[in-house]
């Protein structure tokens, strides 16, 4: 697992960084009609979703759990 401490990044920009990657974002800003993600600061991304949802033990505030790839058709992904 990788630990960023960066800026406010976009969805799209978020998917272009880090691609195929279970991110852990943080002061999210989520649309008020379609509850999708706008923005929002990576603070941790990973390729293994074990790794990125043990960051929630740490967490004060709010924050978001997203994967950026495209999971296979005909495969079950819980989150």
């Amino acid at each position: 697992m990788s630990i960023e401490t960066g800026k406010r990044l976009t969805l799209d920009e978020m998917i272009e960084k880090f691609p195929d990657q279970w991110l852990f974002i943080v002061d999210p800003e989520i649309h008020d009609k379609t509850s999708e993600l706008i923005s929002g600061i990576v603070t941790a991304h990973s390729d293994l979703r074990d790794d990125v949802y043990s960051e929630l033990s740490s967490l004060k505030g709010h924050a978001v759990i997203r994967y950026t790839g495209v999971i296979p058709e005909g495969r079950l992904c819980l989150l």
